[in-house]
């Protein structure tokens, strides 16, 4: 089943029409397998190098 999903991060919106596996039978479900589905990654923006700035794309989308 196609599923639309909008997530909103800090103000960014991601919008995707998904391949979902099944039909879902709560939000809850739904939220535990996008979770599943998304590998999160962060770091210490202000105690890295700039490699690592360089790596996330931050340096021109931080916010103070």
């Amino acid at each position: 089943m196609k599923i639309a999903v909008e997530i909103t991060i800090f103000g960014h919106v991601f919008s995707e029409v998904v391949d979902y596996p099944g039909t879902p039978k709560s939000h809850a479900e739904v939220i535990q397998w996008l979770i599943r589905q998304t590998d999160f990654k962060w770091v210490n923006y202000e105690g890295a190098s700039t490699e690592d700035k360089m790596v996330y794309h931050l340096e021109s989308d931080i916010k103070q």
